[in-house]
């Protein structure tokens, strides 16, 4: 089952992840948009058709988890990925709790990432 081409924000503080997922993503003909703070996530959210947010772990600010919560609220069916820099249970119990759609550990490869952001666009497109 071929996914259609979609939009993906990511929201990351280095452009590392986008530019790992770049020639994917053309090669797809998926969109991206790359913000690196929590304010653009939702600025962007609220005024973009986005199909699935790529977002570290790190990157919510002051607002930690709730930014999660947040995002939810304003768009509940969104495939949110988290991406974190170490394999952390504790950090990964309490974000898989606001129901995102799947937790990477960067360290595990881009492929399995790229399985996650396929499976998450096929998810959108239902």
């Amino acid at each position: 089952m071929a996914e259609r081409c979609g939009k993906l924000l990511i929201a990351e503080r280095s452009c590392e992840l986008a530019q790992g997922l770049s020639s994917w993503l053309t090669e797809q003909g998926h969109q991206c948009k790359t913000v690196d703070n929590i304010k653009d996530v939702l600025m962007t959210l609220q005024n973009e058709k986005i199909n699935v947010l790529v977002m570290d772990a790190r990157l919510p600010e002051d607002m930690g988890y709730e930014a999660i919560s947040i995002i939810k609220g304003l768009h509940r069916k969104l495939p949110i990925i988290i991406t974190a820099d170490e394999n952390n249970p504790e950090q990964e119990s309490r974000i898989r709790q606001k129901g995102i759609f799947y937790y990477h550990v960067n360290s595990f490869g881009l492929d399995e990432l790229i399985l996650a952001i396929s499976n998450a666009l096929v998810r959108a497109a239902q």
